[in-house]
């Protein structure tokens, strides 16, 4: 945890304001940030991996259970594993680096992007994500072709499920907005959290 205090300490601050201080190039600090960033991706207790063991899911399930008891005193909301939801990262022009940087362009939002579709817990941490789609697919279409999506009928067993908003299509591990007032106002409420996660990456 203290390497990523660190990481995000790092990144909170201007390169220039590093540079500055420090008196290094502009180089040295993007080489220092992805020494950091392979240091975190040596340590396998901070992998990004959806959960399959039934007992974590479990726990992940109280977890969402136990929020949502917070906040409404009641235990109703029960099986959610899961908040999921996709969002458009700028990037600058791929150029060559991709065989048709035009398909990474998206109109509306004015620049290119990347698509990220992700999952998190009730503590709005990361359980998974997939960037293997273009930005213009639709987010649906974009987690039935990831891997996860592809199998996650295997591994979630009834009455488990993830959150998702209306970009998303129900199904027997998915539940979604249905136009009804009560219920969609808790299930926006808990699924919340990877809004806030996304908030926190970004910031």
């Amino acid at each position: 945890m203290y390497i990523i205090h660190i990481l995000y300490a790092f990144i909170s601050l201007q390169f220039e304001d590093i540079r500055l201080v420090y008196h290094v190039s502009k180089s040295e600090c993007y080489k220092c940030l992805w020494a950091v960033i392979d240091a975190i991706n040596d340590v396998p207790e901070l992998d990004i991996s959806f959960p399959e063991d039934p007992a974590i899911l479990r726990e992940i399930e109280l977890e969402f259970a136990m929020a949502h008891n917070r906040r409404y005193g009641s235990m109703s909301w029960r099986g959610q594993v899961g908040a999921i939801d996709g969002v458009d990262i700028p990037q600058r022009n791929p150029g060559k680096a991709v065989p048709n940087p035009t398909r990474y362009h998206v109109q509306r939002k004015g620049g290119h992007q990347i698509l990220c579709i992700a999952i998190c817990d009730a503590h709005r941490r990361f359980t998974h994500y997939s960037m293997d789609h273009e930005p213009n697919s639709h987010d649906s279409l974009a987690w039935a072709g990831s891997k996860l999506g592809a199998k996650i009928k295997g591994i979630l067993p009834s009455p488990l499920f993830l959150n998702g908003d209306n970009a998303f299509v129900q199904d027997a591990t998915m539940v979604v907005p249905m136009n009804d007032s009560d219920y969609d106002f808790y299930h926006s409420s808990n699924r919340m959290p990877i809004e806030c996660a996304f908030g926190i990456l970004v910031r």
